[in-house]
């Protein structure tokens, strides 16, 4: 698993390239993600360039199908919705049967606030008549990322923002969410304020938190 070439993380690449140079980001992370998937070629949750995926089918082609393993471990609320999206593609699964994988494969950060499983499910996948959750069409991703922003807007404003003393505990992605809002309202005292109050690891060791930081430093 080459993890730069993941959907997330290419989002995250074109949203610093914007900040960097002082332009508007301009599309929500569906938008971004159908646009991927209407301009390159997919392989096991990666994305390739045509000339790239020659290369890499030909060498998948030539492994033994056993040795093949795709790692992806859940740590935090970003990765664990990726594995999610990886285990969900293969088949739509029940709550009773991802739970005990997920308990498994997940090793949770320190610091961070992550929502119960069951509240992911619900909030970046679609149920079936049977129960199963799957990972859902277009349309409905659409409509689930409204819901899923303003729940995590709502998170950055209620338990973020207040206060004055360090962070401790905190949903990573509410921050995320947050920083990208106020930047888009030019709100860069916000952005300073709680990058002030996160821990100084998390800060350094999260690109586009300390991009969002870095650059409203210097316009704040």
């Amino acid at each position: 698993m080459i993890a730069e070439r993941q959907d997330f993380l290419l989002f995250d690449r074109m949203v610093a390239w914007h900040i960097m140079n002082g332009i508007p980001v301009p599309m929500d992370a569906h938008t971004f993600y159908e646009g991927l998937r209407q301009r390159f070629l997919e392989r096991d949750g990666m994305f390739f360039l045509p000339d790239q995926v020659n290369e890499y089918d030909d060498k998948r082609a030539h492994m033994e199908l056993d040795n093949i393993q795709l790692e992806m471990v859940p740590k935090d609320e970003k990765s664990s919705i990726a594995w999610l999206n990886l285990k969900l593609g293969e088949r739509p699964m029940t709550y009773q049967e991802i739970q005990p994988l997920y308990i498994q494969e997940l090793h949770q950060s320190r610091q961070e606030k992550m929502p119960e499983l069951l509240d992911m499910l619900k909030e970046n996948f679609v149920q079936d008549e049977k129960g199963a959750w799957y990972v859902p069409d277009l349309t409905n991703a659409a409509d689930l990322a409204k819901i899923r922003r303003k729940a995590l807007l709502k998170e950055f404003w209620d338990s973020c923002v207040p206060g004055k003393g360090k962070l401790k505990v905190f949903r990573m992605e509410a921050i995320r969410a947050g920083f990208d809002e106020c930047w888009k309202q030019r709100d860069f005292a916000t952005i300073v304020k709680v990058g002030e109050r996160l821990p100084e690891a998390v800060l350094q060791e999260d690109p586009a938190l300390l991009m969002y930081y870095d650059n409203a430093c210097s316009r704040a």
